[in-house]
């Protein structure tokens, strides 16, 4: 079979399509045809500006048939308008007993305090008709088998604890990684409500580049992780406050 005879230039486009992910990953997809004394290999990591947006090239492909070579581009950047992605998750963990915020004093939410349900207080070591039992430190140690309303054995309660993790785009690497276990009032984004006295507590952040190259100018999906405390808010003489 004779050779195939081409005309025309070369390279040639045959085919173009984008796509931008729910987490706001942008790719542009380019197809092109080359004769084989014209192609030239791309280089992963060359920029290209598209739809406003600077993008990196991440991955090539190349196959060659009757004298002819067929390029596919892959280049991904970043959709700035992209919208945030949220998860948050209410679980209860376990606390102290001593630590509940009426447990030697009525607030508003409760009737009486929990020493009081519990029979009273008593010293241990001594005689007496209370419940809830204090070493001579005024710690608590546990409560008596006489104690009313069922507080005998009780040392620990769940506690409402919400997790919120935020999940964005950015064409830039975080900056703020210094800020792992800081107390923040209100976190980024769009955090759900928690009770007057709590705050948030930044435990994790994490980001990947979706690019080949670390530099590369194409997006970084970034994610944010905050756990609320107990019913006193984190302490700040252990945690640094943002």
């Amino acid at each position: 079979m004779p050779a195939p005879v081409f005309k025309g230039s070369f390279p040639v486009t045959i085919s173009e399509s984008t796509s931008v992910s729910n987490e706001g990953k942008y790719q542009y997809v380019r197809t092109k045809v080359y004769s084989l004394a014209t192609l030239t290999t791309p280089v992963i990591g060359a920029s290209l500006n598209r739809d406003g947006k600077t993008t990196s090239l991440t991955n090539i492909s190349i196959s060659r048939k009757d004298g002819l070579a067929t390029l596919v581009e892959t280049y991904t950047g970043a959709e700035p308008t992209a919208p945030d992605v949220y998860e948050v998750v209410a679980t209860a963990t376990e606390e102290p007993i001593a630590s509940h915020p009426a447990f030697t004093v009525i607030t508003g939410d409760f009737g009486t305090s929990i020493v009081t349900a519990a029979g009273g207080a008593i010293t241990e070591g001594t005689a007496g008709s209370g419940g809830a039992v204090f070493n001579e430190d005024g710690a608590f140690v546990g409560s008596t088998k006489t104690a009313t309303n069922n507080f005998f054995g009780v040392q620990s309660f769940l506690s409402p604890r919400v997790s919120y993790k935020r999940t964005f785009s950015s064409q830039t690497v975080p900056t703020y990684g210094q800020q792992v276990a800081y107390i923040y009032a209100t976190p980024r984004g769009n955090p759900p409500s928690i009770a007057s006295g709590r705050n948030w507590l930044l435990t994790a952040l994490s980001w990947q580049n979706n690019g080949n190259q670390i530099n590369a100018s194409g997006q970084y999906q970034i994610t944010e992780e905050y756990l609320s405390s107990g019913f006193k808010g984190w302490n700040n003489v252990i945690y640094y406050t943002a």
